[in-house]
C-alpha cells in the first residue's frame, strides 16, 4: 500500500485526516510516531509534527492542508466540500470566529492536566469548562434542526471544528487508553450542557472506525 499516515493516534488532528480518508473510502496504513523521537517526521516532511500523509510520491503535512489535498485530488470520491460558495464562506466564517476561542480555552487549562489531582487549580478548570460551554451557545443554536454546519452532508469544516472540540465529547476508547483524555472526560465533557454539539461531534467521529462500521456517505 502506497498511502501512509504518520500520526499520534489520539491526536484530534490525526482524527481529522482519518475521518477524511475513511469518508472518501481511501485505503491507508497508519504509523504511530513517538513524541520523544521526531526524526521520522522531519525526514518525511521537514516538519516535526503530525499528521503527515505520504500518498505515493506526494507528502502532505498539516491536517487542514491534507483535507484540501484529498478534496482536490480525489474528486471522484464522496465530497467534503460544501455545495455552494455561500456555504463555504459561511462555514469558513464560523471556523475563523470559533476555532481560536476554543483553542485558547484549551491552552489555558493545559498546564493543569499533568499535575497530580490534589495540586490542580480546580477553579481554573471550572472557569475553562464554563467558558467553553458559553462559547458553544451559538453553535448549539445553529445545530437546531440540522445535522451539519452547512448543507445536508458532512463537510471538511464539520471535521475540523468537531475534532478540535473532542475534549468536550471524548471518544470512549481514548478515555480508556489515556490519562489526558480521562481528564477531559471528567472535567470538560459537555454532553448535557450542549447536547446538539455533542451529538454532532459523534456524527463526525463515527467515521473514525473500521470500514464495516462506518455510516454511508450522503
Amino acid at each position: 500500500m502506497s498511502r501512509r499516515l504518520l500520526e499520534f493516534h489520539r491526536s484530534p488532528n490525526a482524527v481529522k485526516v482519518r475521518v477524511g480518508l475513511n469518508f472518501k473510502g481511501l485505503d491507508y496504513e497508519t504509523e504511530e510516531m513517538m513524541a520523544a523521537e521526531r526524526a521520522p517526521m522531519v525526514e518525511a516532511a521537514g516538519w516535526p509534527m503530525i499528521p503527515i500523509l505520504i500518498d505515493g510520491d506526494v507528502v502532505m503535512r498539516d491536517s487542514a492542508a491534507i483535507l484540501h489535498y484529498l478534496e482536490a485530488n480525489y474528486r471522484d470520491r464522496p465530497s467534503l466540500t460544501p455545495g455552494t460558495r455561500e456555504d463555504i464562506r459561511s462555514a469558513e466564517s464560523l471556523l475563523m470566529n470559533l476555532n481560536p476561542e476554543i483553542l485558547r480555552i484549551q491552552w489555558r487549562i493545559t498546564p493543569e492536566i499533568g499535575k497530580p489531582e490534589d495540586e490542580r487549580d480546580m477553579e481554573r478548570i471550572k472557569v475553562g469548562r464554563r467558558t467553553l460551554s458559553d462559547a458553544l451557545m451559538r453553535l448549539e443554536a445553529r445545530l437546531t434542526g440540522q445535522d451539519w454546519l452547512v448543507g445536508d452532508s458532512m463537510s471538511m469544516y464539520d471535521v475540523i471544528l468537531a475534532c478540535n472540540l473532542l475534549p468536550a465529547h471524548p471518544p470512549e476508547s481514548f478515555v480508556e487508553e489515556s490519562p489526558i483524555w480521562r481528564f477531559f472526560d471528567e472535567h470538560f465533557r459537555l454532553d448535557e450542557d450542549r447536547a446538539r454539539v455533542a451529538n454532532w461531534i459523534g456524527r463526525v467521529i463515527a467515521w473514525d472506525v473500521p470500514e464495516g462500521d462506518r455510516p454511508e456517505p450522503r
